[in-house]
């Protein structure tokens, strides 16, 4: 039985560029602010429970909203949604100006990001199919890479500054410029002009009864899951073990993303997803890579590891979207197959942060949680493996 497939109003040419410019200035705008918000809250002399919260409200939002977010993106032309949530955004940028409490604000700039999401990866398979959609991918991964590592350092400028508050001025132009760039995209169709409307647990049930669907939810869930853990032990353990200080322990974690921005265009220029053997071996790379931390002793050792590692998992990664959105877009609907995605991929991240959570109220070193998060992760992509054969 054939499937509909979304049908492009305007040139891809013309819409990609303003989509991958309005997510270069989103994602590094939301990177930055992070960092503001956390200056705030030492400002503030908030608890310490509430840095670690920030993160959580934003993993919660994508969890708590996705099935309001896929309807939205269904319903509603996925390049007016990216300019009306970078517009939240920036409210929110101001609302700190005023002197709005960080953490209110941040859980507001992630309801906002859990509705972007699907917009903006569920606008891929209405500008391209096949190749193409594998590179519009691996560009989109590149440039979410590059935003994060540009926001991070933006960030740390902004907080060095004597007037912190003055920062969200900047921010909230950022924001501003990525609406005007999403403006150029406004012009494609809405939603697949054929498929029946589907609520939320149907298409969590739809997808994960498609094999292929629910391999690329599997593997893209476990990576992301994973990072949340790693970004918080990686500091932890370099500088305990390696003897790193904190400004050199948090490049660790750039050496990983690095490695995912060269695994992403090599990505983009294979032209067909890995499958089988190969697949399995891309999947298992970052775990590999995460047990085999705990036996270095070198940071430039330690760097090289992780970007090897990022390197097959960004690989690995791009065509699992790509798959994700080309069967999303023919059962569910591209942007409702984004948001049961982020759903999953956010509600995992928590579980992980609640484990690292209990094994650091257990004690245990940065090692042993290093050693212990690679082998769930390698148990995972067998299970996953032996499920599927």
């Amino acid at each position: 039985m054939s499937v509909p497939m979304p049908v492009p109003t305007t040139a891809p040419a013309r819409v990609l560029p303003a989509v991958l410019a309005a997510q270069l200035c989103t994602a590094l705008a939301d990177n930055a602010l992070l960092i503001v918000a956390i200056a705030l809250l030492e400002q503030r002399q908030a608890p310490g429970w509430a840095t670690p919260a920030l993160r959580v409200a934003f993993y919660a939002a994508y969890v708590l909203l996705a099935p309001l977010a896929g309807l939205l993106a269904e319903r509603v032309r996925k390049g007016s949604l990216m300019g009306l949530v970078n517009l939240l955004k920036l409210a929110g940028a101001l609302a700190l100006l005023a002197g709005a409490h960080p953490l209110l604000v941040f859980a507001a700039v992630g309801l906002g990001a859990s509705a972007y999401a699907p917009a903006r990866y569920g606008i891929l398979p209405e500008l391209a199919s096949g190749p193409s959609l594998l590179r519009a991918n691996a560009a989109m991964e590149i440039v979410t890479i590059v935003a994060i590592l540009a926001g991070t350092a933006l960030g740390s400028v902004l907080v060095a500054r004597p007037y912190l508050q003055a920062s969200c001025v900047v921010l909230a132009g950022v924001y501003a410029l990525a609406a005007l760039c999403s403006v150029g995209s406004i012009t494609v169709s809405a939603r697949s002009r054929d498929l029946p409307p589907m609520g939320f647990a149907s298409a969590v049930s739809c997808l994960l009864r498609d094999a292929l669907a629910r391999h690329a939810l599997m593997l893209t869930s476990l990576f992301w899951a994973a990072a949340a853990v790693l970004q918080f032990v990686l500091i932890d353990w370099a500088r305990h073990h390696l003897g790193l200080s904190l400004a050199g322990a948090v490049l660790l974690p750039g050496a990983l993303a690095i490695g995912m921005v060269a695994g992403a265009v090599l990505a983009g220029s294979a032209g067909k997803a890995p499958t089988g053997a190969r697949a399995a071996l891309l999947a298992a790379a970052l775990g590999i890579a995460i047990v085999l931390l705990p036996a270095l002793h070198n940071a430039w050792a330690a760097a090289s590891l992780l970007a090897a590692g990022g390197v097959l998992a960004g690989a690995l990664l791009v065509p699992m979207n790509a798959t994700l959105q080309a069967r999303g877009a023919a059962l569910v609907g591209a942007g409702m197959s984004v948001a049961v995605q982020n759903c999953l991929e956010n509600g995992l991240s928590l579980g992980f942060l609640a484990m690292y959570g209990l094994a650091l109220w257990l004690g245990a070193s940065a090692a042993a949680t290093l050693f212990g998060l690679g082998g769930i992760v390698l148990l995972a992509i067998l299970g996953g493996r032996h499920a599927r054969a």
